[in-house]
């Protein structure tokens, strides 16, 4: 299970605080926030024991897909965000300090 509380899907221009709660079974579980839009909801399952994907929709409509993942030795995350109609994804690198 995972929880988080932040921006929502600030590449798709929704930005707005919400929480997401989710279970890694592929359902969609709704996400709360104000000004979310009516039907955002989550989905989460698991690549690997150090990588998930996490994939949007609003009214069941893709709107990105997101897979996290911990490099071994816990030093590097990395967030892969793959939005329809865009080519190239979104990729962003986190070294720990």
């Amino acid at each position: 299970r995972y929880s988080s509380t932040g921006l929502v899907a600030p590449l798709t221009h929704i930005c707005t605080r919400a929480t997401k709660s989710i279970k890694f079974d592929g359902k969609d579980d709704v996400a709360q926030g104000p000004n979310l839009p009516a039907g955002y909801a989550t989905s989460g399952r698991r690549l690997s024991d150090r990588a998930v994907e996490l994939t949007d929709r609003i009214d069941g409509k893709l709107l990105d897909t997101q897979e996290v993942e911990v490099r071994p030795g816990g030093e590097t995350l990395t967030i892969t965000t793959h939005i329809p109609g865009l080519t190239r994804p979104n990729i962003q690198v986190f070294d720990r300090q």
